[in-house]
This record gives C-alpha cells, structure tokens and sequence, in this order.
C-alpha cells in the first residue's frame, strides 16, 4: 500500500474508490470522466495540485482496468513537459491543455524505444529554420490518446541538443504501431517538413525533459504494479474454484508456492514504487520500473500457467495482463538503460558503461 503520510488518506482512499468506480462503468476516457488532466498541475494553473503519491495510485488502478486512457500521455507526460519547460509558449499550451481545447500527445522515443531524459536518449527528429518558424524532419514514436490528438509533443535536435517542440493536429501523420496491446496507444509519427512550434529549448528543454521521463517511469511502473495485482487475483480465484482430482487446484503445493512467490514479487515492487514515490529521484524511478516490470512479467505468466488451457483463449483476459506487461516492459526504453542507470548511481559501471 502507498504511505499516506503526505496526503490524508481519507483523500487517497475517495480517490482510489471514484477511479474504480469510473474504471468499471467504461463509459470512456476516465481523464476526461473525472478531469484528471490536471492532476499535476497546480491549483492556481486551474488544475487539482496533486503529485506523485496521487499519480501512482491512479496507475495502479489503471493497470488493474486495461482501459484506454490518455493519462500517461496528456496528465503525466504532456503536462509535466510543459510545466517544466517554464516558458511563455509552454505555458500558453499547458493552458490549452487546461481548458478542454488541445488533447495532446507525446512522441519522445527513437526506433530504439530510447526516451528524450534517458540516459542514451537521441533526438531522431531534425529541426531547421525557415521562414521565422521550424520545420521538422525524421520519424518519431510516442504515444497518442485515445481520441485522435489536436497535438504533439516532440522530441527534435538543434546543433546537437534536444528541444520540445509541439506540432498541431492537421500536420500529424501518426500510424499505429504493430504492438501486442493496441489499446496502450504506441504510435509512429513521420514528419516530412512539418511546421512545429518550438516550447523550449536548452537548460529548460533538458529540465522538461528530465522530470517527463522519471515521472513515466514512475506511472508505468505504478501501472505495472495493478497489472501484476490483477493478474494474482485472477489467478488465485481460478486456483480456489477449478477442481482437479477432488480437489481446488490451489490446495496442490505446487500452485500454492507459485502464488506466493508471485505475491511477494507483487509487495516488493508496490514497496519500491512507494520508495519512488517519497523520494522523488529518478535512479528510484528507474528502480522502481524496473523491479515492477519484473513482478508484471510474472505474475501474468503465472496468471496464464496456472488457468492452463483456458488461459491461453482469446476470449479470457488473462492475455490482456500479459500483453500491457510486456508492451510496457519496454515502452520507456530498453531494460538495458534502466539497469545501467541503477547500476551507474551504485558506483557499478561496467567497460560497456554500466549496461550489463
């Protein structure tokens, strides 16, 4: 369970319970259901003022739900770019964003799923001057909302450093990506010549940056954490109701350690989210996605091993579980990176920079 010392838990608990609630009606994008855009954003921005703690409870239950969400896009990412970028054209889009008019993607990863704030991230899109404004070339990839996107966010180099910039809807071609979970929102954009407004470059890019991705890091690894939860549930409720040889399958050794191995994976990484959550450093986040991403992986296998045939079935949920684990597993980048940065902050670096 997230600590509740920084925020009442009357408040936390009202939350997690109206999330759910709106989770489970599906009546359609929970952000826009209960105005969580703004989240992150300060109350005199117009938005809730919440932070971190909030956040990750948010992606936990929308780990548990698989509901398609532009969350981690438009409430995590876009929002926290924009915040952070502390600049007059970042923050007249924030206020777009604020007011219902712009649903706003992000698109920060190169075809190495290498993210802008990462430690061997690489602007794959180009910017160059014309005209007064930029005009932006490569092809980049990131996630959309559910809705189609009004903008952008993207990821572009100039002399060599990454800068934010934003792109408006009518210049976005965005393909879906091939992807085990169609519903996670991954896409391609391919920029030709686009016109894009630049939000902010340099010290302020690298900030924006920075803070986006250990925040991702952090919601993705919440979201892992409900989906390993879910996974556990489904599994130890089918291991208490099918019956083999007279008797509930969940009565055999064998399925009985399984659980609980998959339930101690389960606290460690909900424990190590919390760390992140308290602490507010990004090798904790790393940290944190990381050990998550590791109980999702195996609390979903074992979800599916332990139903056996029925497990494997389109028509049961438990692939679902498996797919958002293993699309998330590297939706911030390779697990090469995040390990690398753990072991870089311990004083463990390898010849090959840490990534072992």
């Amino acid at each position: 369970m997230l600590k509740e010392s920084d925020v009442s838990a009357e408040l936390l608990e009202d939350l997690r319970t109206t999330t759910r609630r709106a989770l489970s009606a599906g009546s359609g994008d929970v952000v826009d259901e209960l105005g969580l855009v703004g989240l992150l954003v300060d109350s005199d921005l117009g938005g809730l003022g919440m932070g971190d703690q909030e956040m990750a409870l948010v992606g936990t239950e929308l780990g548990r739900a698989l509901s398609p969400s532009s969350f981690l896009p438009t409430a995590v990412l876009a929002t926290t770019l924009l915040i952070h970028a502390e600049t007059k054209a970042a923050a007249e889009s924030l206020a777009g964003v604020m007011a219902g008019d712009t649903r706003c993607g992000v698109a920060l990863a190169d075809s190495n799923a290498s993210w802008a704030g990462s430690q061997r991230s690489r602007a794959p899109v180009t910017a160059v001057a014309s005209d007064g404004g930029w005009l932006l070339n490569g092809t980049v990839w990131g996630l959309s909302t559910p809705a189609q996107p009004d903008s952008m966010l993207t990821v572009a180099s100039i002399d060599g450093n990454a800068v934010l910039f934003a792109v408006a809807g009518e210049h976005l071609y965005v393909t879906p990506a091939d992807q085990l979970d169609a519903s996670r929102g991954l896409v391609e954009l391919t920029l030709s010549d686009v016109p894009a407004r630049l939000l902010a470059d340099n010290a302020s890019a690298a900030r924006a940056f920075g803070e986006a991705y250990r925040r991702g890091l952090l919601a993705v690894g919440a979201e892992q954490v409900g989906v390993a939860r879910a996974s556990l549930d489904l599994a130890v409720e089918y291991a208490k109701t099918r019956s083999q040889f007279g008797s509930p399958v969940g009565s055999f050794q064998a399925i009985k350690h399984r659980c609980a191995e998959v339930l101690l994976d389960v606290e460690l990484a909900d424990a190590v989210v919390d760390q992140a959550v308290h602490s507010g450093t990004s090798v904790d986040a790393e940290l944190a996605f990381t050990v998550a991403t590791r109980a999702a992986l195996a609390a979903t296998e074992a979800c599916i091993q332990i139903h056996g045939g029925i497990g494997f079935t389109w028509e049961h949920q438990a692939h679902r579980y498996l797919r958002r684990a293993r699309v998330n597993a590297t939706l911030l980048g390779p697990s090469a990176v995040h390990r690398g940065a753990i072991a870089a902050s311990a004083g463990l670096n390898t010849a090959e920079g840490g990534q072992r």
